[in-house]
């Protein structure tokens, strides 16, 4: 089976998915009161989320740009901002492909080596994938009241029956934990392990790489930018529905924990996930499923907007960029 193939199996099993999801999240909803919550949002706080989100992009090329600065390599901010939009343009119907995509079109335009630019991707994953941590084990001390209220609800009906189940699925993973640790050798040797630990040692390597930046403080700066205009993109649609207008900062940091879990799933453009997820984080706050959908499908719409909107200059930008390039060619042969 071809590589080709096994992306197009993957792509097809995880768009099912997807509108599996998508169905049970929204498709037994009588969506009349979610399209008319949707139709009365504010226009003004969308207007607001999206320029939060272009903002976010462009400083995901800046900052991919003082990544290049250590290897010896430049590219202008156009090339890296469009790069960064095809890929997550790609990503919408590929998942993961678009790590690979906008590499290789910054390399074709910039005539940087592609592995370089692979390196750096990675770097940028590991600082995202730290930030969301953190972001994490704040929502956990900020909303622990709320968290535990959830746990207490969620398991104060489970019955004896239900104990009984759960005590034996504890009892069963505290067994395989053992029996890895004793066969632990026989654990290592097998591929799927070796290249665990191959993505472990990259990422530890590409952490490191952050030290040797010439502007740490920028390339910092510009990791909290986004991760800043990524809270308030979804925030402002809080602000854009009635039904959610009265909450704060912590249900928006507990939403954007929830989105960002639903777009890491596989499944293209995080379609079924987002609107699955986002409303569960809402019902934490006692937000009932027809406001939380409404909520969940605005805040996803937006997202796609502005990454085809947006990406159909980029695509317009590579156009001219290679006809530029095709007529260079033919200068220097005649």
């Amino acid at each position: 089976m071809t590589k080709t193939t096994k992306t197009a199996i993957n792509t097809i099993v995880f768009l099912a998915l997807g509108g599996f999801l998508l169905y049970i999240a929204i498709g037994r909803t009588d969506t009349a009161p979610v399209w008319e919550e949707i139709i009365a949002a504010n226009k003004f706080w969308i207007l607001a989320s999206i320029i939060c989100g272009i903002l976010s992009h462009l400083a995901r090329a800046l900052r991919w740009n003082l990544l290049l600065e250590p290897m010896g390599y430049k590219a202008s901010t156009a090339a890296s901002f469009h790069s960064v939009i095809m890929g997550y343009l790609v990503n919408m119907a590929l998942p993961r492909v678009g790590e690979i995509t906008r590499p290789a079109l910054l390399s074709r335009v910039e005539k940087i080596p592609f592995n370089k630019l692979v390196g750096t991707v990675v770097v940028e994953r590991v600082v995202d994938l730290l930030i969301t941590a953190l972001i994490g084990v704040a929502i956990f001390f900020i909303q622990f009241d709320t968290i535990s209220t959830f746990i207490s609800d969620l398991f104060g009906g489970i019955d004896t029956s239900s104990t009984f189940i759960y005590a034996a699925l504890g009892i069963a993973a505290l067994a395989l934990l053992f029996l890895v640790y004793k066969k632990r050798k026989w654990f290592y040797n097998l591929p799927i392990i070796g290249k665990l630990k191959s993505f472990i040692e990259g990422l530890l390597d590409g952490f490191k790489t952050i030290f040797s930046l010439k502007r740490k403080w920028l390339f910092i700066f510009y990791s909290l930018f986004i991760w800043i205009m990524y809270f308030f993109m979804p925030f402002f649609i809080l602000y854009a529905i009635e039904g959610t207008s009265h909450l704060g900062v912590s249900a928006g940091l507990t939403v954007l924990l929830f989105g960002t879990a639903a777009m890491i799933v596989p499944v293209p453009g995080g379609v079924g996930t987002f609107e699955l997820m986002v409303p569960a984080a809402l019902s934490l706050y006692g937000i009932g499923a027809v406001v939380g959908s409404s909520y969940a499908i605005l805040t996803h719409s937006i997202q796609f907007l502005v990454i085809i909107g947006v990406g159909i200059f980029s695509i317009l930008y590579f156009l001219i960029k290679a006809q530029q390039a095709k007529k260079d060619e033919l200068a220097r042969n005649n």
